[in-house]
């Protein structure tokens, strides 16, 4: 599949992935070669001085787990949802297939964009997109539910995201994040201890566990109280 108008103009090459989830199955449209990405002289640059990574063009290893998860709920906390770092979109997709409305949100452009598409050419049209940078939180907007997946791929932002969602959570609110079982998912976890925050660890099934273990997925479930 090549460059096409409603897609962000960086990836020249795209291909197609069906997704089968207990709801319906889903065409989910991502980079043929998200790699080719790290030698575009523009993303050299913004690296430079930025250390901007494209992350958003990957297809993250939980994301495939969350999307199945949450088609699969029976009874959603809230019908409506934030989908932090939303990349291609497809947990919040996902979540838009149980009724939900789901705001996809992230800092670059690129991801709000691929994230509409393939809400688009799905028929979805229960969603909203919003730019949310985790550093510099500029909405009034907050929600009773936040979704994220893969986003605890490197310790710097571990601070910032665990501050942008104490900023978008509604009081009584809950935060979902998925995990592939990265190392770094430990310092996660201690950190929001120390703010208070103590999660609720399930595996891909919703069966609950004492603690996060590495290399298997997991959901981190928050339901912070301040």
């Amino acid at each position: 599949m090549t460059a096409n108008p409603q897609l962000p103009a960086c990836i020249s090459q795209w291909r197609n992935e069906q997704i089968d989830l207990p709801t319906l199955p889903l065409k989910l449209t991502i980079p043929a070669d998200p790699d080719a990405l790290l030698d575009d002289p523009d993303v050299l640059e913004e690296s430079r001085r930025t250390d901007y990574v494209p992350y958003w063009a990957y297809l993250w290893p939980a994301a495939r787990e969350m999307s199945r998860l949450l088609a699969s709920l029976d009874e959603p906390p809230a019908t409506s949802a934030l989908e932090l770092g939303c990349g291609s979109g497809l947990i919040g997709l996902a979540a838009i297939t149980r009724g939900i409305h789901i705001t996809f949100s992230d800092y670059r452009n690129e991801a709000l964009q691929l994230s509409e598409f393939n809400a688009r050419q799905n028929g979805l049209t229960n969603f909203d997109v919003l730019n949310v940078d985790w550093f510099n939180i500029k909405t009034e907007r907050r929600f009773p539910w936040i979704i994220a997946s893969d986003v605890l791929y490197e310790a710097r932002f571990h601070e910032p995201f665990l501050n942008a969602v104490a900023e978008l959570l509604e009081p009584g609110g809950e935060i979902w994040i998925a995990d592939p079982g990265r190392a770094l998912v430990l310092e996660f976890v201690r950190l929001a201890q120390s703010r208070g925050w103590e999660p609720d660890v399930y595996n891909g099934e919703m069966e609950p566990r004492s603690f996060p273990v590495i290399g298997q997925f997991q959901l981190l479930v928050f339901k912070p109280t301040a």
